[in-house]
């Protein structure tokens, strides 16, 4: 049988090692802290499971139109 003290050193091992994990000030990768990264991350999954709405619809069209009147003129232009 197993003398008492080991059991409260292993409570006192898995109670120290489950504050381990990472402070929202520590660093992350990009210069960013946990925290921020982790805010960001769902800032993201947030936009990600929006509708599409129109406006973006019609700016895209718009750059589209643009785009294309760009290149017919540069076209013309190259012709001369």
């Amino acid at each position: 049988m197993m003398p008492p003290y080991r059991f409260l050193l292993a409570g006192a091992l898995v109670l120290a090692l489950s504050a381990c994990g990472r402070a929202d000030e520590d660093p992350a990768s990009g210069g960013l802290t946990v925290g921020e990264s982790e805010r960001l991350e769902e800032a993201a999954e947030r936009l990600d499971q929006r509708e599409p709405s129109p406006a973006r619809d019609d700016s895209v069209a718009f750059e589209r139109e643009i785009r294309h009147r760009l290149e017919t003129e540069n076209a013309a232009i190259s012709e001369r």
